[in-house]
């Protein structure tokens, strides 16, 4: 430190900080007294601080005095204070500038999820999917809605993976699972957010209104769109449309996927509804998904009739019947009739229909706790009704009302849980059915289970 010391008082009396330099350097008490020297270190910090010049001049004539005395440094990145000339107490700041801006935000534009193993049928959808991503003049949204297990998600990402395969999007594709249906859906705040960092916008440079938010993420796609080509977004588990407005492009060239439970129709979408698997379909899903996990099982094809009750049971959805095949695929020893025996003997069908990681119930569950009241006691007395389809007469009986409650069977139906029916049950013509038989068979599984959980709460 004396040596450095020196340096300084040298630096400073041969007029490397002016004239004020020169009388710090006279003042200078060598005897070292703490209240002295403090006295005089903020004066010479005030001087070296108020001019970086002045410092820089000081910081010089101190390296002819005693190299190294001024600063010192290891490999360009760290300061040595070793032997140096303490005036006040000492905060090291490490000031970092880029130039050029710093580097560029990572993009994820290629976020789609893997394509579902397995995937069967749906060939009508796929190709109506893949005609609205090419056709310029087509609707740039598609709604796909249907029942919970119905395959929305597998469809939308099974037609995204082809169509980039087929050089549709050379911008991206961008995912993101909005969980319409759970405690806490995702805002559309939050996913303009996420989708702004997916786009390789910074942290830092992301807006702090909503507004503003969605003009930059606009103009970004816009630019995007014009550099490189069109965007597909694939907004998954939608549960209003207040969830998807703000992420729509405003540019005419991208494309939007949007799942959902519920029809949407304030979205002006172009709207593709999905019903259960044909017979034929169900039973090669079931194949397929086992012949995964045990490319030479044959357990499907050795057993068509149990395969076609196993098909009904489940009714034709694709989530379970992907679950009765992970059943199967847990014990490769049995046979699909005795899977089929244990539940149509089951007390509890949708509890049994559940691999512990998928579950029936708690896909069903998800879009019944949703429904307000009238809906939801609505939907508990259809399942009460005998056969797979009631009149509107027959609701009116359930209900205990003089009329149908048309707007109840309405908003049951806009959320897929009831579906128009033939029109071949009551005089009136019109009727619905919960989802045919296996939609009206689970919904019974359900209040079955909250029945014996209510009794075993009782006794």
């Amino acid at each position: 430190m004396r040596t450095a010391l020196s340096a300084l008082l040298a630096a400073l009396a041969e007029g490397a900080g002016g004239d004020a330099g020169r009388a710090l350097a006279d003042a200078a008490d060598g005897s070292g007294r703490p209240e002295v020297l403090r006295a005089w270190g903020d004066r010479v910090a005030e001087l070296l601080g108020g001019d970086p010049r002045v410092a820089g001049a000081v910081a010089a004539a101190m390296e002819r005095y005693a190299p190294g005395s001024a600063a010192a440094w290891y490999g360009g990145d760290h300061s040595d204070f070793r032997g140096g000339v303490f005036l006040r107490e000492v905060v090291g700041v490490q000031v970092v500038i880029q130039q050029g801006g710093g580097a560029a935000a990572p993009e994820a534009l290629a976020s789609l999820p893997p394509r579902p193993g397995g995937f069967t049928g749906r060939e009508e959808e796929t190709t109506e999917l893949l005609r609205a991503f090419a056709d310029s003049a087509a609707v740039a949204v598609t709604a796909v809605s249907g029942l919970g297990g119905i395959g929305k998600t597998a469809l939308a990402v099974e037609a995204a993976h082809e169509a980039c395969g087929r050089g549709c999007f050379p911008g991206g594709v961008l995912f993101i699972d909005l969980h319409g249906y759970d405690e806490e859906p995702v805002t559309a705040d939050q996913s303009l957010q996420s989708l702004l960092r997916a786009l390789g916008i910074p942290p830092g440079q992301i807006p702090a209104t909503v507004d503003d938010r969605e003009v930059l993420y606009r103009s970004v796609l816009a630019k995007r769109g014009r550099e490189q080509g069109a965007v597909l977004l694939v907004a998954d588990n939608a549960s209003s449309s207040d969830q998807i407005q703000p992420l729509l492009p405003g540019d005419a060239r991208h494309r939007v996927v949007v799942t959902s439970r519920d029809r949407l129709p304030r979205l002006r979408a172009r709207l593709l509804p999905l019903d259960q698997l044909s017979p034929n379909d169900a039973g090669q899903l079931l194949d397929r998904a086992l012949r995964i996990a045990y490319p030479e099982d044959s357990r499907v094809v050795d057993a068509v009739e149990a395969v076609t009750r196993l098909a009904n049971l489940c009714g034709h959805l694709p989530l379970p019947l992907q679950i009765a095949a992970a059943l199967l695929a847990e014990d490769p020893g049995m046979p699909v009739a005795e899977l089929v025996g244990e539940l149509e003997t089951s007390h509890d069908r949708l509890g049994h229909l559940d691999d512990g990681e998928r579950s029936i119930r708690a896909a069903f569950e998800l879009s019944y706790r949703r429904l307000p009241p009238d809906q939801a006691r609505l939907l508990r007395l259809l399942a009460l009704a005998p056969g797979p389809e009631v009149s509107d007469e027959v609701a009116a009986v359930l209900v205990g009302a003089d009329a149908p409650p048309l707007r109840e069977l309405r908003m049951l139906a806009r959320a897929h849980l009831v579906e128009r029916g033939s029109g071949g049950a009551g005089a009136g013509g019109g009727c619905m059915t919960s989802s045919e038989n296996s939609g009206r068979v689970w919904w019974l599984g359900m209040l079955g289970w909250r029945r014996r959980e209510r009794q075993r709460g009782n006794g």
